[in-house]
């Protein structure tokens, strides 16, 4: 009797841990609080790791051309974020983000030459999407 009896504990806590798992999965509240936390720090990351300012320049040689282009970003303003619910039971949200990105553009007969600017200026908004999956936000 005891095996058995220390079997049903086992079922009963195993249950209840699921359960508690996807109601945290399937409160909207709490996804975007979390998401809310998880906008933060990606954007902390892309700041420190991401691939900008003037020092991640590249270049582009225009073939058929004597024309390089250089090009770097900077990252810009957070613009949006926000949760929508999805019908999918492993993913039930998913986190829409979107900032600005200032792309810098020059233009030369060199790498050195277009290195050297000026530097033209444009801005565009870049969208990423995240999903919920197991009680957190996934990159």
């Amino acid at each position: 009797m005891g095996k058995r009896f220390a079997l049903a504990i086992l079922l009963v806590f195993g249950f209840s841990f699921l359960v508690a798992v996807d109601v945290r999965a399937t409160d909207e509240k709490e996804a975007c609080k979390l998401f809310e936390s998880f906008r933060a720090e990606w954007m902390k990351k892309l700041t420190q790791h991401g691939m900008y300012g003037p020092e991640k320049i590249s270049f582009e040689e225009i073939k058929g051309q004597k024309k390089v282009v250089a090009r770097y970003s900077e990252l810009g303003e957070f613009k949006e974020a926000r949760v929508k619910k999805t019908d999918t039971k492993g993913c039930p949200f998913v986190g829409i983000l979107s900032y600005e990105e200032k792309v810098c553009e020059s233009e030369g007969t060199s790498r050195n030459e277009a290195a050297k600017g000026p530097f033209a200026c444009g801005t565009r908004t870049v969208t990423e999407v995240f999903r919920f999956a197991n009680g957190k936000w996934v990159y």
